[in-house]
């Protein structure tokens, strides 16, 4: 009897896996969808792009937007002049398609790092070919002297051109020509896209131009502390008197901080200029010793959090606080 129930069990199961088989086949005869494989990641198609100083990164961000990935070479708060290139740079290089640089001898270590990089990128200089202004401090400049160290230090002109608005329009114009050629299917947006920034330069400098004015003109003078802003102060009709440190990466002699101390007298200096890359310590001492302010302006490297436009805006603020 025991044995009867048992095979009758047996006999059960084999039929209810019989039909679970069956359910299974029919249902794959019917075409019903499989479980979807998981999907593959998103092709990269975005054009890779290396600047040189962090200031150019959102100017090629607005001609680019998506269609463009985007590096700086010299990190936020480091002299772009002093700048010792790394085994980084040497990888980010080689990877790109492009690099736009300022030119007129500001990055002087860049020919060194692409041959080291054996980078086949496009190299663009955004200031080649335009008009600059040659470094004069309202001193004469002695031959052998540091002075005239300095000068003939750039021999193209000075090449801080982007903080001129009108000179910052061109390069956006440069970048969206090369973005262009480089990738044709995008041309159309790149130069609407330059377009509608230059429009945004262009309102910005408009309110600039409109804040300078409430400086008294007898003192709209700058004292900066490298020579980053003769552009600037032409653009906005500011009188450049004199710089703190003549030549990057050498710190002025006791007689140059003298003579300088003497201008910011006479002239009535009311306020000295530092740049956050930049020790503030020399800027600060003089202040001291010839009873004006000291305030920051940005050159190479916005603020963080902060675009080309940002940068601007700040600049002029700080320079209407300090000599209104």
């Amino acid at each position: 009897m025991e044995s009867a129930r048992s095979s009758e069990r047996a006999l059960t199961l084999l039929a209810v896996v019989a039909v679970m088989a069956l359910l299974v086949a029919c249902g794959g005869a019917r075409g019903e969808p499989e479980a979807s494989p998981e999907p593959s990641p998103a092709v990269e198609t975005s054009l890779p792009v290396v600047v040189s100083l962090p200031v150019f990164v959102s100017l090629v961000e607005a001609v680019g937007a998506d269609r463009v990935r985007v590096s700086a070479l010299v990190p936020g708060g480091t002299d772009p002049h002093t700048y010792q290139p790394t085994p980084r740079d040497a990888q980010v290089l080689a990877d790109a398609e492009v690099v736009f640089v300022n030119g007129l001898g500001l990055e002087e270590w860049l020919s060194d790092l692409l041959a080291s990089a054996g980078s086949d990128a496009r190299v663009v200089e955004l200031g080649a070919g335009l008009a600059t202004l040659h470094d004069e401090h309202g001193h004469e400049e002695s031959e052998g002297t540091p002075e005239a160290e300095h000068a003939h230090q750039h021999e193209e002109g000075n090449p801080h051109l982007w903080l001129d608005p009108y000179y910052a329009a061109e390069y956006v114009r440069r970048i969206a020509q090369t973005l262009g050629e480089l990738d044709p299917a995008g041309a159309v947006t790149y130069r609407e896209n330059a377009e509608r920034y230059i429009a945004e330069i262009e309102a910005f400098d408009a309110w600039a131009k409109e804040q300078i004015g409430r400086i008294p003109p007898e003192r709209r003078k700058l004292v900066t502390f490298h020579d980053a802003f003769p552009y600037f102060a032409e653009h906005y009709g500011l009188e450049l008197v004199g710089v703190i440190v003549l030549s990057p990466g050498r710190e002025p002699s006791p007689q140059e901080l003298a003579r300088l101390a003497d201008l910011i007298r006479q002239q009535g200096v009311p306020a000295i200029f530092t740049e956050p890359q930049f020790n503030p310590k020399l800027a600060e001492t003089l202040a001291r010793e010839t009873g004006v302010v000291v305030l920051e302006l940005y050159s190479d490297t916005p603020p963080a959090g902060e675009d080309f436009l940002g940068m601007m805006r700040r600049n002029i603020e700080h320079v209407v606080e300090g000599l209104a």
